[in-house]
């Protein structure tokens, strides 16, 4: 799936599939009018996330080789040999889930911070939340998932 289907599906967006999904994401909103904190904004922000890492990523958490290729793009250089170990190993990783779609976009290496601390003050700050309910229900992005509040 390209990462700028969900793009394409508003007419007279022109989008740039090289471009970070939260700038291309807030350039739509923009488009179309929707108000920052309204319903339709948010379920439509939740649905852009879902799709944009669905395309980057897969939806197939079954897969060793997916959860390895997630756990080298992160810095964990080591081979993993399960899907548990690669779980475990992620628990210790602290990366934004918006800038690590983006980064699958820009191809720009995704940044990780050495605490839950540093990564909730840059995500308050940046405002790059990936709709919670969205991560809870997948198996990668719950594995990325890190209590913010």
């Amino acid at each position: 799936m390209d990462g700028n289907t969900f793009f394409t599906s508003f007419p007279g967006f022109e989008s740039d599939p090289s471009a970070p999904a939260s700038t291309e994401f807030f350039r739509l909103a923009r488009h179309m009018g929707w108000e920052s904190g309204t319903a339709t904004y948010r379920e439509i922000k939740a649905r852009c996330f879902r799709s944009e890492f669905a395309a980057h990523f897969g939806r197939d958490a079954s897969k060793l080789q997916h959860w390895q290729g997630l756990c080298l793009e992160l810095g964990i250089e080591e081979r993993i040999e399960t899907i548990s170990s690669c779980k475990k190993a992620l628990a210790e990783v602290y990366v934004n889930i918006v800038d690590l779609v983006d980064c699958r976009r820009t191809g720009d290496t995704p940044h990780t911070f050495s605490s839950l601390e540093d990564l909730r003050r840059y995500t308050k700050s940046s405002r790059k939340i990936f709709p919670r309910d969205e991560a809870k229900e997948e198996g990668f992005l719950k594995a990325l998932l890190r209590g913010l509040y």
